[in-house]
């Protein structure tokens, strides 16, 4: 039949790097610093004047990212920015892209225009 998990499609249980991505970007905060972080490096001065919390909370949130590896600081000093670290976002846009191919194969697939529909947005 499949040798696929199919509660794990494409092999995700296998890939750490993508339960600990999708973990990190489970929260609001850290998605928006992500998105934040997406145009450009920023501190945690800057990344704290944008949310509604404590300076602390967002030096959290950025330690759950970093452990992730979803952000990085630009050089060893405290001062420096946060950049973000795209490699574990390419891994989990593989993992959906391979979740979505999986899907549009298969026999529960509505249509195949949702399908062609996300071909086309790559």
């Amino acid at each position: 039949m499949h040798d696929r998990d199919p509660v794990e499609p494409a092999g995700a249980a296998r890939r750490p790097e993508v339960s600990a991505t999708l973990a990190a970007v489970a929260d609001p905060v850290r998605r928006a610093v992500i998105q934040r972080l997406a145009h450009g490096p920023a501190t945690t001065g800057q990344l704290a004047e944008l949310f509604p919390i404590s300076r602390a909370a967002v030096s959290q949130h950025l330690r759950v990212l970093k452990e992730a590896g979803l952000v990085r600081l630009g050089s060893a000093s405290r001062r420096s920015p946060y950049e973000l670290a795209a490699a574990p976002l390419i891994d989990l846009e593989e993992w959906v892209s391979q979740l979505i191919d999986i899907w549009a194969a298969g026999p529960t697939a509505r249509t195949g225009r949702d399908h062609a529909r996300r071909r086309a947005a790559r």
